[in-house]
């Protein structure tokens, strides 16, 4: 693979990335070029800079960072997957549900709960239910049933959601399928 030298911009040096988790830099004032090899896993970083001088040249340089990096990918633990993970940017407490609040130009407020999620194939799905039509407790269950169930079904999940007040009210144990 062939790196290009980098055009100092008024915002700084310019960085490109070459390969997985590999990146060129060129800082002229700092007279620095090189690769730089980076990795997280579970939370540690881990980087090493490979510097043109210090290898014999670019090319060398690039083959010294890209074997680093998979010297440590082969023996670093694997990626975390964050499906499913509650992070600190979600507020409502339930990963794939969210509360959407909108204002008309008129100044009525719109509020809905909604429910988003994505397949196996890689497509992603939502579906929203408004606070003002199903009442905020109920449009936060809709939600969740939704994001459980993974379907834009709205019929079916209305179904199952009565289902289960119902079965709640009466002490039933709901039937397993």
């Amino acid at each position: 693979m062939n790196a290009k030298r980098l055009i100092k911009t008024k915002r700084g040096p310019k960085t490109t990335p070459v390969a997985p988790g590999v990146t060129r830099f060129d800082i002229e004032e700092r007279r620095t070029h090189g690769y730089m090899v980076r990795i997280a896993r579970h939370g540690a970083r881990h980087q090493k800079f490979f510097s043109d001088l210090k290898c014999g040249g670019m090319e060398k340089a690039l083959a010294a960072a890209k074997r680093q990096y998979l010297t440590w990918a082969a023996t670093l633990p694997p990626r975390l997957s964050n499906k499913d993970r509650l992070t600190t940017r979600n507020r409502s407490g339930r990963v794939g549900v969210y509360v959407a609040s909108a204002k008309e130009a008129d100044g009525q407020a719109y509020e809905a709960y909604c429910a988003s999620w994505t397949d196996e194939n890689g497509r992603r799905w939502k579906i929203s239910f408004s606070s003002q039509r199903y009442g905020k407790k109920r449009a936060w269950q809709l939600a969740n049933l939704a994001r459980e169930q993974m379907t834009t079904k709205r019929k079916k999940l209305l179904t199952l959601l009565d289902k289960k007040s119902n079965d709640k009210k009466t002490g039933k144990k709901p039937r397993r399928q």
